[in-house]
């Protein structure tokens, strides 16, 4: 598992309400003239009410799609407990270590 140098406590949260995609594809013809393409996805998270980028990420196709099954378990819990009438449990940090390789 990576070992990173920041404790994720140390880092102040910043509130996005806007966010955008872009979609940058690179193509060249090799040597025997057929086309590779790569591709990224960008994500740019802003503050609308400043019209301020806060911040800009590119995530590789595999990344990507880590990230959408990430948000959508997140999600499904989310709605689970905001339909229970019980108190929340306390929440817990987990790392998934590089989520760009499973």
């Amino acid at each position: 598992m990576t070992k990173f140098t920041k404790d994720i406590k140390d880092t102040k949260p910043i509130f996005s309400d806007q966010i955008r995609l872009a979609l940058r594809v690179n193509a060249i013809k090799n040597e025997k003239g057929s086309v590779e393409k790569e591709g990224h996805i960008m994500l740019i998270f802003m503050d609308g009410m400043k019209n301020q980028v806060l911040g800009e990420f590119v995530l590789t196709k595999n990344t990507a799609k880590s990230l959408v099954t990430i948000l959508t378990e997140n999600i499904t819990n989310l709605e689970k407990q905001r339909s229970d009438k019980s108190m929340p449990k306390p929440s817990v940090t987990k790392t998934t270590g590089n989520i760009g390789y499973r």
